[in-house]
């Protein structure tokens, strides 16, 4: 009887044990590969924060090309664990990720909490379900702006910071047009050239590159790091 007793207790004591470990071991699963969904107008809000918002639009390059949304970068889905080193200035960052359906784009939340990534927000309502509003003009990181920059001889580098700003230090070969004058003075702007935007924090070249695509601009490439956020190389 006492030993039957003592099995029982034994035996409740481990299942216990065993259940308890099961759901810890679950809660720090479920912990480290968990990103948060949102739906379209969270995407939206989120987006419009750009300076604390980093976009990645993991389409293909063709699909980004015709349509994406104002703020985002690309980095298509079948380059983005390849390219996750890239992305290491932004791990404390709010990340949005979209694609078509959410589906790909989920993925790669995954992939990038499991880098340790914090703040990771997948876009469950995708471009093929939701009528955002979109532009055409490519949007790069503050590195690959500086490097396209440094290569691109030819192109116009256009810096929307305030004149005193500008005099003080520039991206080397700027130009630099303040917000207050830029639509009056981008019609002297070289359709036929790429035209590079940077400010200090992304805003106003964002409205700039609206500008100049609404106005038959096509080459347009627009940095969403300014130089608050990012250490460009900066030269007086």
């Amino acid at each position: 009887m006492k030993f039957n007793k003592l099995a029982k207790t034994l035996s409740v004591g481990m299942l216990l044990v065993l259940t308890l470990s099961t759901v810890v071991g679950c809660s720090s699963k479920e912990e480290s590969t968990s990103y948060n969904e949102i739906d379209s107008t969270k995407t939206i809000e989120l987006v419009g924060e750009n300076e604390k918002t980093l976009v990645i639009d993991v389409r293909g390059a063709d699909a980004y090309a015709k349509g994406h949304l104002a703020n985002a970068i690309n980095i298509p889905f079948d380059e983005f664990e390849g390219k996750i080193s890239d992305l290491e200035g932004y791990k404390d960052q709010t990340i949005v990720l979209i694609c078509n359906t959410g589906n790909k784009s989920g993925k790669a939340g995954k992939i990038l909490v499991d880098k340790g990534f914090a703040k990771v927000y997948n876009a469950e309502d995708g471009m093929e379900e939701f009528d955002y509003e979109t532009v055409k003009y490519a949007n790069i990181t503050g590195s690959e702006f500086e490097k396209l920059a440094a290569e691109n001889k030819d192109a116009v580098i256009l810096d929307l910071r305030d004149a005193k700003d500008f005099k003080k230090s520039s991206v080397e070969n700027a130009v630099n047009i303040s917000m207050d004058e830029f639509e009056s003075k981008m019609g002297e702007l070289d359709k036929e050239k790429d035209i590079l935007l940077y400010c200090n924090t992304g805003t106003r070249t964002a409205e700039a590159s609206q500008l100049l695509e609404k106005n038959g601009y096509t080459k347009i490439t627009n940095s969403v790091d300014g130089v608050k956020e990012y250490e460009f190389k900066l030269v007086k």
